[in-house]
């Protein structure tokens, strides 16, 4: 049950991180992520309360991720502010971070009842790049006014993605292994 419930959040980190759209769909759409996420806290509800916790705000994330599986493409280069979406995209960026905070807590929870104390610190890790990552993202809207400087941290954070993704699969594919 346990490597079940982990190789749900491994698949999940594909589907979140990534946001690859084609005439406006997203060809990883969020709410595939979202709804792996959900089985994968069933999967581990039993071992701690933090799963039971992430999977409530989760099915909140993953109502509010169906309405982006299509947004429109910018025509013409003008950049519209629709106050719906910033609202949404606000509330999406809170609940994506509670809803990891609770994973990483359940894990840290679960290794510490089986004594795998490098696990528990992993994860707490894990959670401070994730966290990193996500307040850097939203200084990229920031740095729209220094095109250069935007450019360069599109760059980068398309790296650090990648990484992040990258290490948070394997994380996952470990915690199913050796817990």
């Amino acid at each position: 049950m346990v490597r079940e419930g982990f190789n749900k959040f491994f698949w999940s980190f594909l589907f979140i991180m990534f946001d690859f759209r084609i005439q406006g769909f997203d060809i990883l759409p969020d709410a595939v992520g979202f709804i792996l996420f959900v089985l994968g806290f069933q999967a581990l509800a039993e071992y701690s309360e933090y799963f039971v916790k992430a999977k409530i705000f989760n099915w909140i994330m993953l109502v509010l991720s169906l309405f982006q599986i299509y947004e429109q493409p910018v025509q013409g280069g003008d950049i519209h502010i629709n106050p719906l979406s910033i609202v949404v995209g606000l509330v999406s960026f809170v609940l994506i971070l509670v809803i990891v905070h609770h994973l990483f807590k359940g894990i840290r929870d679960l290794a510490v009842k089986r004594q795998r104390f490098d696990i528990e610190h992993d994860a707490a890790r894990r959670w401070a790049y994730f966290l990193v990552f996500q307040i850097a993202s939203v200084l990229l809207i920031i740095m729209i006014v220094v095109p250069l400087l935007f450019f360069l941290m599109v760059i980068v954070l398309f790296v650090a993605a990648i990484a992040l993704m990258v290490i948070l699969m394997s994380f996952m594919k470990k915690c199913g292994e050796q817990l």
